[in-house]
C-alpha cells in the first residue's frame, strides 16, 4: 500500500496556490497523452465477448449502479456482506444527477452522485457499442472538475485534488459504465457539502488501454468534449473526533528507522480520516485502520498531505475510505500498533 499511497491518481491537479509556488521550481515534465493502436484481433475479440456473454454479464449482478457498485466493493474488501446500515448511509450520501451531454452523437450521463467531506464517486454512462474485454480499461484522456464556490478558497497554504477510476464496465447493450473518484485534500478546514455549490464536471475523448505494459499508451474510441453541470446541496455529516493526542509508531517515508510520532486533531468522517503533526514530523506517516463491531476491517486507500497553516508548522494528512463507512458501526480507530476504542 505504501509504494501507491499519496500519489495513486490517474490525474493529478494543484491547486492556483501550489501551482504559484513551484512556479521558480525546476520543472517536471508533463506526460504528453499518446493514442496507440490496439491490434485489430484485440477489438475484434472484445466485440465478440459482448455477443456472446452480454447476456451472461447482467445475469451474475454486475453493478450498474453506485449502490451496487459499494456492496461488491464492500464484499472484496472486508469479505463480508454489507450490512443494511452501511446501505442506508451510502443511500444517505447519493443522489440521482441524471444530466447529459452529447458531442460527436455520443452522449455523456451522470447517472448520480456520492458526496462525502473531501471525496466523491460518479457513476457515468456513456452511450455507444462498446465491447467488453477484460484486458481492457476504459476512462477518459482528459478530465477536471471546478466548483462554485470553490471549497479552496478559505485555505491560505498549497494543495491539490486527483481523479481515479475504480470501475468500467460495458453492459449488455453496449453503453460504457465508468465510475470516477473524485477526491481532494482540503486540510479538515472546509467539506464539499458545508455550503451549496455548482459544479461543472469537464471530460475529454473516450480512450481504452489493454494494460498489458504500464508504458502502453491510450487508444482513442471516441472524440469529443462532454460538459456536465450539477449541484451540491449541503448536508450535516457525521464525525468522531479523538480528543487530545494520540501518539503512535509511524514509518518514515524516506527508508528510515520508525519512530513515535504524536498526532493531533484526529477526525473521521465517513468517507475519511484526517489528522495532524508537527513539520518536523512530516516524513512520517501512517495507514489507518477502522476497525467495525462485527470485526471486520477498512483500510484507506489513497491520501494527502499539506500544511494547514500560513506559518507552515503544521502537517495535515487526509486518508480517504474506500468505500463510505457507518461511523455507529464503528469499534475502534488504529493508527500504527496503537488502538483508540470509539465505543
Amino acid at each position: 500500500m505504501y509504494e501507491q499511497y499519496r500519489e495513486t491518481f490517474d490525474r493529478i491537479h494543484a491547486s492556483e496556490r501550489l501551482r504559484e509556488e513551484v512556479f521558480q521550481m525546476t520543472k517536471q515534465e508533463r506526460g504528453v497523452s499518446h493514442k496507440r493502436r490496439i491490434s485489430r484481433g484485440i477489438l475484434v475479440a472484445a466485440v465478440l465477448v459482448l455477443a456472446l456473454t452480454g447476456t451472461t454479464l447482467a445475469a451474475v449482478g454486475m453493478p450498474r449502479t453506485l449502490r451496487d457498485w459499494f456492496a461488491v466493493e464492500w464484499q472484496e474488501r472486508t469479505e463480508t456482506d454489507i450490512s443494511q446500515e452501511q446501505l442506508a448511509l451510502i443511500d444517505s450520501l447519493t443522489q440521482e444527477v441524471g444530466v447529459s451531454d452529447t458531442q460527436n452523437g455520443v452522449t455523456v450521463t451522470l447517472d448520480s452522485i456520492t458526496v462525502g467531506n473531501s471525496s466523491m464517486w460518479m457513476m457515468l454512462h456513456v452511450s455507444g457499442a462498446y465491447g467488453e474485454n477484460e484486458d481492457l480499461r476504459y476512462h477518459f484522456d482528459g478530465i477536471d472538475l471546478t466548483m462554485d464556490p470553490d471549497p479552496e478558497q478559505q485555505h491560505n497554504t498549497p494543495g491539490g485534488y486527483g481523479f481515479d477510476y475504480p470501475y468500467s464496465k460495458v453492459s449488455s447493450d453496449g453503453t460504457l459504465m465508468v465510475l470516477v473518484r473524485f477526491e481532494i485534500d482540503l486540510a479538515g478546514l472546509s467539506s464539499l457539502t458545508d455550503t451549496h455549490r455548482q459544479v461543472t464536471l469537464l471530460l475529454e475523448n473516450v480512450v481504452c488501454n489493454d494494460m498489458t505494459d504500464p508504458e502502453d499508451e491510450d487508444l482513442l474510441l471516441t472524440e469529443g468534449s462532454w460538459t456536465l453541470q450539477f449541484d451540491l446541496e449541503p448536508q450535516a455529516l457525521d464525525a468522531i473526533q479523538i480528543p487530545g493526542q494520540v501518539q503512535a509508531d509511524a514509518r518514515s517515508t524516506e527508508g528510515g528507522a520508525n519512530k513515535t510520532v504524536t498526532f493531533w486533531d484526529v477526525e473521521i468522517t465517513a468517507t475519511d480520516i484526517t489528522y495532524v503533526q508537527s513539520r518536523e514530523d512530516q516524513m512520517y506517516d501512517v495507514c489507518p485502520v477502522l476497525v467495525l463491531e462485527d470485526g471486520a476491517e477498512i483500510e484507506v486507500g489513497n491520501g494527502a498531505s499539506r500544511f494547514r497553516d500560513e506559518a507552515y508548522t503544521e502537517w495535515s494528512s487526509v486518508w480517504y475510505w474506500p468505500v463510505p463507512v457507518d461511523l455507529s458501526q464503528a469499534a475502534a480507530l488504529r493508527i500504527g500498533e496503537t488502538e483508540i476504542p470509539l465505543t
